[in-house]
C-alpha cells in the first residue's frame, strides 16, 4: 500500500509520523532477538521437562516382592485386547464360595488403562477406582473409594471375548460388585517375572463376566445365562436382595 493511500485510510495521518514510522529501529530489533531467544531456550527446557515428568507420573511403583516387572497407564488408542478364560462353575453358590470375595456396591469413579511388562512381555489390564456405597461381605468401608484390577482394558465401543460385563464398565456406571481379595499370595507369574497384584490394587475380578451386575444404559447387565435363579431381574434391589441371600446361605453352608 502506498503512504498516500495509507494516510488515506488513516484519516490523512500526519506524513511525519509515517516517515518516523518506516524508519528501522536496530534497537528494537535486536531487543527482539533476544527475547525470542531467552523464549526459544524456555521452550527447549520444558520441551525436555516435561515428557520427563509425565512419564514419572505414568508410571507405577511396585514393590519389592514384584520382579522383572514394569507397569505403566496405557494409552487407550494403542490398548491391544486380551481375552479371559472361565472357569466351569456347577452352581451359583461355588460363585460366592469358591473365591475369597468381597461384596460391595459403589459406583465407578474412574478407570484407566495400564500396560504390564513382563520381562519384555505385554498384557494389557485395567483399573478401576469404585466409591463404596454398600458393603454387604469383605472389610472395605461405605464412603472410601478402592481400586479393582480388571481382566481387561476399557474402551468405547467395544467389548472382549468373556469381558462383556466388565467391557461395559465406564466412569459413572453403578453396580454390585463381587472382586477376589488379594492377599500375600497374589502373585501373577509369567515370563520369567512376578507381579504381586496388591501392588496394583487390593481387589481384582476373577474374570469379566460373572462378578459384577451393572445399571446401564440398555437395562441392568449381568451374565443372566450363569445366574438362572435371577434370570428375569431388571432392577439393582433385586440384585442387592439376592446377593444377601446368596451370602447368608453360603455361610451357614460352610460354616464362616
Amino acid at each position: 500500500m502506498k503512504k498516500e493511500t495509507l494516510s488515506e485510510a488513516l484519516g490523512m495521518l500526519d506524513e511525519t509520523y509515517v516517515a518516523e514510522a518506516e524508519k528501522p529501529s536496530v534497537k528494537k530489533h535486536k531487543t527482539l532477538r533476544i527475547a525470542l531467544s531467552v523464549a526459544a531456550c524456555f521452550v527447549l527446557v520444558a520441551a525436555v521437562a516435561v515428557p520427563t515428568a509425565l512419564s514419572r507420573q505414568d508410571t507405577i511403583e511396585l514393590s519389592g516382592l514384584s520382579q522383572n516387572v514394569k507397569v505403566k497407564y496405557a494409552d487407550p488408542s494403542v490398548v491391544t485386547k486380551t481375552s479371559y478364560s472361565l472357569i466351569d462353575f456347577k452352581s451359583e453358590d461355588e460363585l460366592f464360595t469358591y473365591f475369597n470375595t468381597a461384596v460391595f456396591k459403589g459406583t465407578v469413579r474412574e478407570i484407566r488403562n495400564i500396560q504390564i511388562d513382563f520381562n519384555g512381555m505385554k498384557e494389557y489390564r485395567a483399573i478401576a477406582e469404585i466409591d463404596v456405597e454398600a458393603v454387604y461381605r469383605g472389610d472395605c468401608k461405605v464412603g472410601e473409594t478402592v481400586g479393582v484390577l480388571l481382566p481387561c482394558t476399557i474402551e468405547d465401543g467395544v467389548w472382549v471375548e468373556d469381558t462383556e460385563v466388565v467391557s461395559a464398565m465406564r466412569k459413572g456406571t453403578k453396580g454390585i460388585f463381587m472382586p477376589v481379595i488379594y492377599d500375600e499370595n497374589s502373585f501373577w507369574e509369567q515370563h520369567g517375572a512376578t507381579l504381586c497384584q496388591r501392588d496394583l490394587a487390593p481387589y481384582g475380578f476373577a474374570d469379566g463376566v460373572r462378578y459384577a451386575f451393572l445399571e446401564t444404559d440398555d437395562g441392568l447387565l449381568f451374565d443372566r445365562y450363569t445366574y438362572e435363579s435371577i434370570a428375569d431381574a431388571q432392577t439393582l434391589d433385586e440384585i442387592e436382595a439376592y446377593v444377601v441371600r446368596m451370602i447368608e446361605k453360603t455361610e451357614l453352608t460352610t460354616g464362616q
